[in-house]
């Protein structure tokens, strides 16, 4: 029996390995299935589109470039380390990276999140799939178009990652301008706020029985949450299409045109958020509430020490309770 021939590293043979394949099939299916039909938290497939796309990247990359020395992959590894920690870091850099990526036919969304950083823990494997020796196969048919199919299908995988944004239409949202996920309890009046009363003081309010708990929500880093409750979610936009919405678009008054909601969270004292015919808006991303953005529909949340805090906008007046809210059972059982 002769001995079985084993030929040098090639990345290209990474592309038919069962590990490869998973982690593509993860990142395709995370990203134009599960991100849509909103069946997992926001956090939770923002994460395994990081896992899978660090174990995928840097194959690709080795491939299309077809670095074969130690010194060379090694080089290829810390750039795409690199860059995707300067994304998760830097909001600047991610913008830059954005900008560069409007003008193809795949624009990028990418999310600061240092959290997010834990996906190079996979590195790795990553690393094993294009230093191990393969088994000399003599180039067979089968072999060159699986490896074509999976490089093709990698490519296609990483260009179309971060393409999808939701799209909103509302009159107030708030963003999470903190490095963490936040809990918020969202109460709500139970009767009509009186628009010709104003309100300055938290002795103008009829006290705490007039808030309703309706919702607890997970707001994970640079996400947005729609406050007023005839917000509309107008799905996710792919960025292949014509869809173009901006903090421009007058959406008209959305009733009630006069209305509060009540924001409490672990570090956050409640607060009031208040406005009164304030025209609504539509808008696809939700950098246009974040960082330097300075859309008065939007606010920001942010923590300063141990503390959380919102400031108002020249729409939205953000008040002082000064009463804790009766009800803290969330609905549904939701903690």
């Amino acid at each position: 029996m002769s001995a079985m021939r084993y030929s040098g590293s090639d990345a290209r043979h990474a592309f038919t390995h069962p590990l490869f394949g998973g982690a593509l099939a993860s990142l395709i299916v995370n990203d134009h299935v599960l991100k849509r039909v909103h069946v997992l938290p926001g956090w939770l497939t923002g994460k395994l589109s990081d896992f899978a796309g660090m174990l995928i990247a840097p194959v690709l990359m080795v491939a299309l470039f077809r670095v074969r020395g130690r010194v060379g992959r090694m080089a290829v590894f810390f750039c795409v380390a690199g860059v995707f920690a300067a994304v998760k870091l830097f909001r600047s850099f991610a913008d830059v990276i954005e900008q560069i990526t409007i003008c193809t036919p795949m624009p990028w969304r990418l999310w600061c999140d240092p959290t997010d950083l834990v996906a190079l823990t996979v590195l790795p494997l990553g690393w094993w799939l294009v230093s191990r020796e393969y088994r000399a196969d003599g180039g067979s048919r089968l072999s060159v178009c699986l490896q074509a199919t999976g490089f093709g299908l990698g490519l296609f995988a990483c260009a179309a990652t971060s393409a999808t944004t939701e799209r909103y239409r509302g009159t107030a949202f708030l963003f999470n301008g903190t490095m963490r996920t936040q809990r918020l309890s969202i109460y709500r009046l139970q009767s009509p706020l009186d628009c010709s009363r104003a309100i300055v003081t938290p002795m103008d309010w009829p006290g705490p029985d007039a808030f309703v708990l309706q919702s607890c929500s997970a707001v994970a880093p640079r996400e947005v949450l729609p406050l007023d409750r005839g917000w509309k979610d107008l799905g996710t936009w792919d960025g292949l299409g014509t869809f173009s919405l901006d903090s421009d678009f007058d959406a008209g008054v959305m009733e009630p045109a006069c209305d509060a909601v009540l924001l409490q969270a672990e570090g956050l004292k409640p607060v009031v958020i208040t406005w009164n015919g304030v025209r609504a808006i539509q808008f696809s991303g939700a950098e246009e509430f974040g960082d330097d953005a300075s859309d008065p529909h939007g606010l920001v949340l942010e923590r300063a020490g141990d503390r959380l805090f919102i400031k108002g906008t020249s729409l939205l007046n953000a008040l002082p309770a000064g009463f804790e809210p009766g009800s803290t059972t969330c609905p549904n059982g939701e903690r």
